[in-house]
């Protein structure tokens, strides 16, 4: 492994925890909202549906505002090549291959080291000295 996917990883590790976090109090609003009914049925797709909402929002904002989330500046890693479609697109495809490994799996034969989504989106991290 290459430092520069090492520090990448990293960064992803911190954002999760940022995510859990954000989720927590995405959470909090919601269950308070919901004057505390469990969240089943419809209530449940709901919650979900606002989890990634808010999450997408995060990651969206600060991809078109700077190319960096809290974790990428944390890790000096920079999304390049961005536009208000290719965030969203490298969110949705992020959103399926990273929780299943596909990605992370896919930046250790990546010629550039990059992860799928990325590769798929047109986008590509770069390490900011």
């Amino acid at each position: 492994m290459t430092p520069g996917l090492v520090r990448r990883l990293a960064g992803m590790l911190y954002e999760a925890i940022l995510l859990f976090a954000v989720a927590f109090f995405a959470g909090f609003a919601f269950h308070f909202a919901s004057r505390g009914a469990p969240p089943e049925g419809l209530l449940r797709l709901a919650y979900q549906l606002l989890l990634v909402a808010v999450f997408a929002a995060y990651f969206l904002w600060c991809w078109l505002r700077g190319g960096q989330t809290l974790a990428m500046k944390a890790w000096r890693v920079r999304v390049v090549d961005i536009t208000p479609r290719k965030a969203l697109v490298r969110f949705l495809l992020a959103l399926v291959l990273v929780p299943t490994g596909i990605s992370i799996l896919w930046a250790l034969f990546d010629r550039d080291r990059q992860f799928l989504h990325d590769r798929l989106a047109g986008t590509r991290l770069v390490l900011v000295a």
